[in-house]
């Protein structure tokens, strides 16, 4: 009891002295935070229904739709339609500048093209007349070699042995010198006279009449005797060259035709063609570059582009489609593509219609794509159809697409929250007693509000969450 009466003494010295310190303010004490303890989610390991379930946004589209672009920069020389236009395939749309060139391009290489194909069918049909023409020519060569040497050879050996009839020619050769020189004095005497003189002429006729016939009578009394100057000689050797070299050339012209049959010439014909046809193709994929063509019959149900209009190679400009069936399109990311496939079923809820669900079919999915960039075109996205009441789809509508694509019946399973993960390990905490425990756990199927529990739980368990 003592004790306590001198703390309390003390305290009111303490107090006294507080109270008479000149100048000082009271001092405040510090208070301090009591614990706010936050309660952590507890969760109950059940067993039921696991559901893995790709939800998509979709639009409603027509099922036929492309996008089109040139496949060259360029400026737009003139456009050819406009939004809402009904156009056949293989209409032009639009066209950039310069396409006469091409068009003059694809006319050359068409022509030159069917000229190949000409050529082709001649040479085809011409290869047995040729293989003939190439044996006649052979035997018209070997007759005009056989001349050749003969012609040749004649003129080593006498032709006449009648004595008269060579003194006759000899005779000849003598008159026709002596006519000559007659002649060339003749017109020595008038050589003076302009050319234009009548008498002139004349008398230079005579001169070249008179050294005709000396020639001749002289040629006739050579070949009598058999015999010709170096000169001839000479020729018939040159004849006698040509012929064979002629010969030659026949009788390789003729085996080629009887080994060959023709089938170069026809091979070489065929090279001309495909040589054209390639060409025909780069000149009319180049004139494609500049013209924009539709591709199917439909509408036009996007125009971003007017005369003028600056483009890049590959830059959609119009967007081509058939309104008449309209199917949702929807762009899924890389992983959920993954786990779809045609003829999965689908629920689909339209912004149109709130409250309705509309069963539905997945009809089309794009194959090998690895990456978000291969899906940004609509080409590429995934088709629904409504299974019935397709008359409900109205273009452009947005929707929301429900898949169901795995499930697990009668498995244990937690919510996500429940899990936790460290360094590629799943595992809980589990309470038990007031005592909570690590338990390492393998998962199954993912679903988004719950996840499959393969083993390490079991059904009722309690768990910690986060």
């Amino acid at each position: 009891m003592r004790k306590i009466f001198q703390q309390i003494g003390m305290v009111f010295i303490l107090v006294l002295t507080a109270g008479c310190a000149p100048n000082r303010s009271a001092i405040t004490p510090t208070l301090v935070p009591t614990p706010v303890t936050v309660e952590k989610p507890v969760y109950t390991v059940e067993r039921g229904l696991v559901e893995q379930v790709v939800q998509l946004t979709g639009r409603v589209s027509p099922k036929v739709q492309q996008d089109l672009y040139f496949r060259a920069d360029g400026f737009v020389k003139e456009v050819l339609v406009q939004n809402g236009d009904w156009v056949t395939k293989d209409t032009v749309l639009a066209r950039l500048d310069e396409p006469e060139r091409y068009q003059a391009d694809v006319a050359s290489a068409e022509l030159a093209y069917e000229q190949a194909k000409i050529k082709l069918e001649q040479t085809k049909m011409d290869a047995p007349i040729q293989a003939a023409q190439a044996k006649i020519t052979l035997l018209e060569a070997q007759i005009a070699l056989d001349k050749a040497r003969n012609d040749r050879a004649a003129m080593q050996y006498p032709r006449v042995t009648d004595g008269l009839k060579l003194e006759q020619l000899r005779g000849d050769v003598a008159a026709a010198l002596s006519s000559l020189n007659d002649a060339q004095q003749a017109f020595d005497d008038v050589a003076d006279k302009p050319e234009g003189d009548p008498y002139r002429q004349m008398i230079l006729q005579s001169l070249l009449d008179a050294r005709q016939a000396y020639n001749r009578a002289v040629i006739n009394l050579n070949w009598a005797e058999g015999k010709g100057t170096q000169a001839d000689l000479d020729l018939a050797d040159a004849k006698v060259a040509l012929a064979q070299a002629n010969y030659e050339k026949a009788l390789a012209e003729a085996e080629f035709w009887n080994e060959d049959g023709g089938l170069t010439e026809i091979r070489l014909a065929e090279l001309v063609l495909q040589d054209a046809e390639t060409r025909l193709a780069l000149a009319t994929k180049t004139l494609g570059s500049i013209e924009l063509v539709a591709p199917i019959n439909g509408q036009v149900l996007s125009l971003s582009i007017v005369p003028g209009s600056q483009v890049r190679a590959f830059q959609a400009v119009i967007t081509l489609a058939d309104p008449a069936e309209l199917v949702l399109m929807s762009i899924p990311a890389v992983k959920d593509l993954n786990k779809l496939a045609v003829g999965m079923q689908a629920v689909v809820r339209l912004s149109s219609q709130q409250g309705q669900e509309y069963t539905a079919t997945i009809s089309n999915i794009p194959l090998d794509l690895t990456s978000a960039s291969e899906l940004s075109s609509g080409n590429n996205a995934v088709q629904v159809t409504l299974n019935e009441q397709a008359d409900v789809l109205q273009l452009g509508d947005a929707a929301t697409i429900l898949i169901k694509v795995d499930a697990r019946q009668d498995v244990l399973w937690l919510p996500p929250a429940a899990i936790r993960s460290f360094q590629g390990q799943d595992f809980v905490f589990v309470e038990s007693g007031g005592v909570q425990r690590r338990v390492n756990v393998v998962l199954g199927l993912k679903a988004n509000d719950r996840v499959e529990i393969v083993s390490g739980l079991e059904e009722g368990q309690q768990v910690v969450g986060q």
